[in-house]
């Protein structure tokens, strides 16, 4: 049924294409060596030149570098913040118009006003640039959590959203984006930690949560179920599909006491087919990049069922905590499925 339902889509699309092409490189970066990451960018920028891409989407803080910043003093982590209109941002704009590709980049942001935010930019060729500030800031005390989405136009059918990290999995961050009419969402993650006998993991919670408060029962599980690149491999589709937009992830690694490893890449589009990622065909020395046919964006079920959307009966998700009993069967109306359900769930609870 599935296949069916896709190629009766590609049917349906038009016979001129509207492509971007969109590559996600899996930065090894190293804390405290801003310039020689940046250097690194630059040289991913003009071999993504070289292949026609119009944005290349580098991981979560890879100017500041991956490892945990929980036990940073004030003067490290200090050290490791730069302002917007610092050295390592004018690098990037300059290496954006030398080579003619937009650039994706994390940092630690050091705000005007001296706040910290763990902070995405994205580079576009001509001088604009947009800033993202994570939502769900996590990394240290002092680094604050940003109150605004971000979702801007790019070019013709493409509009970027941008969620960092953790932000990536609350699902009403990405129906968010999607409703400010994103339709390519940038997700870029760092992973870093070292489980008991030495191997990466990574698991739906803050890492500093994992590695300092979690029970070696709770670590356990998730060593064995919830490793960066599966977990996030099945979560990252399910929001593209539900959503109708492409995803493209790109995941930085630093493992305590391992070598370095290349991360994980992966492009998705709207039906959740996997377009590109590190075991595909298309990738040029750790480039993974893919040609976006915006045509896919119209006739993904994602798209269809955001438009079907009973906005009326969501009041509840505007709550911070949400309690069953608040749910009253008998003050639901009976129309749909959903509220007949309820009903029905309530009544054979009083007879028994």
């Amino acid at each position: 049924m599935g296949l069916f339902l896709l190629h009766r889509a590609v049917k349906m699309l038009s016979s001129f294409a509207s492509s971007f092409r969109v590559a996600s490189v899996p930065l090894v970066s190293c804390r405290g060596q801003a310039a020689q990451n940046v250097a690194r960018i630059a040289d991913w920028l003009t071999l993504a030149a070289s292949r026609n891409i119009d944005l290349v989407v580098f991981p979560e803080a890879c100017i500041s570098g991956y490892a945990s910043m929980a036990k940073l003093n004030r003067a490290e982590l200090n050290a490791l913040a730069e302002p917007l209109d610092g050295p390592s941002v004018r690098a990037v704009m300059d290496a954006v118009e030398r080579t003619g590709v937009a650039a994706g980049v994390g940092l630690i942001e050091r705000a005007m006003d001296g706040q910290l935010f763990n902070s995405y930019l994205v580079c576009l060729p001509g001088g604009v640039r947009y800033c993202h500030r994570k939502l769900h800031a996590f990394e240290h005390p002092r680094i604050g959590s940003g109150d605004r989405f971000t979702v801007f136009d790019a070019s013709a059918g493409i509009r970027i959203g941008i969620l960092i990290g953790a932000d990536n999995y609350v699902v009403e961050n990405v129906r968010m984006a999607a409703l400010m009419g994103a339709t390519l969402l940038i997700a870029p993650h760092r992973t870093y930690g070292v489980s008991g006998d030495g191997s990466e993991w990574m698991q739906p919670m803050s890492m500093e949560q994992a590695l300092n408060g979690a029970s070696s029962g709770n670590a356990a599980r998730c060593k064995a179920a919830c490793s960066a690149e599966k977990w996030l491999c099945r979560w990252l589709p399910a929001r593209a599909v539900d959503n109708g937009m492409f995803v493209v992830f790109s995941n930085g690694a630093d493992i305590a006491g391992q070598p370095k490893r290349a991360g994980a890449a992966m492009i998705v589009d709207p039906f959740g087919r996997t377009l590109a990622d590190m075991s595909s065909g298309e990738t040029t020395g750790g480039l993974v990049y893919a040609e976006l046919d915006t045509r896919l964006i119209g006739v993904s079920p994602g798209r269809e069922w955001l438009g079907a959307r009973r906005s009326n009966l969501y009041g509840a998700l505007s709550r911070s905590a949400l309690n069953a009993t608040d749910f009253d069967a008998q003050r639901v109306s009976a129309k749909g499925a959903v509220a007949v359900s309820f009903a029905q769930v309530r009544r054979n609870r009083v007879i028994g």
